[in-house]
């Protein structure tokens, strides 16, 4: 299966807000989305990921769960309801807590994804949510 976005010359390409705080991670990351024709916008913290979701109005967040002044379940929460049109989510966490899972599940999160993993899946199930289609993780990566 071909793993690229298919960008063709008519379309805009699609826009992913990047809420990280770890540059190394947010840096790899957007260098993989851009090189897949994605436009990429990495926020660092809850309070500007939010302010630039309102701004920028992606086609898709990818949240950290853990941030500075606030966490990605909140950001995810208020770009649902700020923005004029739902809003594809998928959750990364280091975290070990428990029900994490749960509380994607109960956002409508199209994915969750325990760090570190597998940068083909994650692109896949990006790929999945902008197309509007199910995500299928194995249990172990995506147990919702």
């Amino acid at each position: 299966m071909n793993e690229t976005i298919m960008n063709n010359t008519e379309q805009k390409p699609k826009k992913i807000l990047l809420v990280e705080d770890d540059q190394n991670i947010s840096k790899a990351l957007s260098i993989r989305l851009k090189h897949r024709g994605y436009e990429t916008t990495v926020a660092a913290d809850a309070t500007t990921a939010v302010e630039t979701a309102v701004k920028l109005q992606p086609d898709l967040a990818l949240l950290d769960i853990s941030l500075p002044a606030g966490n990605g379940f909140t950001v995810g929460e208020r770009i649902q309801a700020l923005l004029p049109k739902a809003t594809p989510l998928i959750f990364l966490t280091a975290s070990k807590q428990p029900g994490l899972r749960e509380k994607a599940k109960e956002l409508g999160a199209a994915a969750f994804f325990q760090k570190p993993y597998e940068a083909a899946e994650l692109l896949g199930a990006i790929q999945l949510a902008l197309a509007g289609s199910p995500v299928q993780q194995e249990p172990e990566v995506y147990a919702l």
